[in-house]
C-alpha cells in the first residue's frame, strides 16, 4: 500500500482545476441574468496580520461566464469566496447594489505545525447594470 503525500501545493492546484471547471460549466452572464449588460464586484480585505491584500475590482461583461466563486488572495491558504446569492440580490433587489461582508474559512500554513485559520475579511460591493441603464 503505497500513501499519497499531499502537499499544500497540490492541494491549491486541486482548488484551481475545481474553480477552473466551474467556471467553464457555468452559463454566459447574458443567459443567467437576461438584461443586465455587466456586474462589477468591488472588494476591499481586512486582515488581523501584518499583510492585507489590496483592494480589488472585477468587471463581468455579458460574454463573461456567471461564476462568482473567488480564491482568498492569500497563495498559502485554502479557502475562497462565493459571492453568487450577492450576485442576485444584486440582480433582484431595486437599486441593483449590494453589499457585504465575509470571512475566509480557509486554512493557512503560515508556520511549522498545524494549519492556522485564515479569517481574512472580505467587504463586498455587487452592482450590476442592466442594458436600459447604460
Amino acid at each position: 500500500m503505497r500513501l499519497a503525500l499531499v502537499t499544500p501545493a497540490a492541494k491549491r492546484e486541486v482548488r484551481r482545476e475545481q474553480l477552473r471547471r466551474g467556471r467553464d460549466t457555468a452559463l454566459a452572464l447574458r443567459q443567467a441574468f437576461p438584461g443586465v449588460d455587466h456586474v462589477r464586484l468591488d472588494f476591499r480585505f481586512q486582515s488581523d496580520g501584518s499583510t492585507t491584500p489590496a483592494v480589488q475590482s472585477r468587471t463581468l461583461h455579458q460574454a463573461a461566464r456567471a461564476f462568482f466563486e473567488f480564491p482568498c488572495p492569500f497563495a498559502d491558504c485554502d479557502g475562497q469566496f462565493n459571492l453568487g446569492s450577492a450576485v442576485r440580490v444584486a440582480v433582484a433587489g431595486p437599486a441593483h447594489r449590494t453589499t457585504g461582508e465575509l470571512e475566509c474559512c480557509g486554512k493557512r500554513r503560515m508556520r511549522l505545525g498545524a494549519p492556522d485559520p485564515c479569517q481574512l475579511r472580505l467587504t463586498y460591493t455587487v452592482t450590476a447594470v442592466f442594458e436600459s441603464a447604460r
